[in-house]
């Protein structure tokens, strides 16, 4: 109850609260109502990374399944830029990292276009290399971000207004 959150153009928005608060579940409702709209491409980067990817299938047969030749060509490219062997192409889902998982949905959110990204907490698999290079990107990106993050850095560099939710609803972090 009490939730109202008006997302105007380009805006990064970072929600915040307690463990167990109702915040994964407010941005799953946020994406299922955005995900049919055709005005907007949204991409989803869900906590459990199964409610969106099949863990039995590797990565190219995920991409194979969602782009033609040409994209799956540019995504096989993508995927090695970041640092996937041949061999973790050829891998299941399931049998990679969490890292890895969040790679192949980041690379699906860049092949598809997305303008309006719903990120469930979108550094926390990434190792420390890695992390920099997510959120340098997701500073630059020039459409919308709602997320969820306990990631100190990632709400002093990609957020621009921080929300908090807590039992009495959502209200702007003063």
């Amino acid at each position: 109850k009490n939730i109202e959150l008006t997302v105007v153009g380009n805006q990064h928005i970072c929600i915040i609260g307690n463990n167990g608060i109702g915040k994964s579940t407010l941005l799953k409702e946020i994406w299922k109502s955005l995900k049919d709209r055709k005005d907007i491409v949204v991409g989803y980067m869900p906590q459990d990374y199964r409610d969106i990817i099949d863990y039995s299938m590797t990565p190219t047969q995920f991409l194979q399944s969602s782009y033609d030749k040409k994209k799956l060509t540019l995504a096989l490219t993508y995927m090695g830029a970041m640092k996937f062997t041949r061999d973790e192409m050829q891998h299941t889902i399931g049998e990679l990292s969490g890292g890895q998982r969040a790679k192949i949905i980041f690379l699906n959110m860049v092949l598809q276009k997305a303008n309006v990204l719903i990120l469930d907490e979108p550094t926390r698999n990434f190792s420390p290399l890695s992390a920099p290079v997510i959120r340098k990107s997701l500073i630059d990106f020039k459409g919308t971000i709602i997320s969820i993050s306990h990631d100190r850095k990632y709400l002093d560099e990609v957020s621009d207004f921080i929300y908090i939710l807590a039992e009495d609803g959502l209200k702007p972090l003063q």
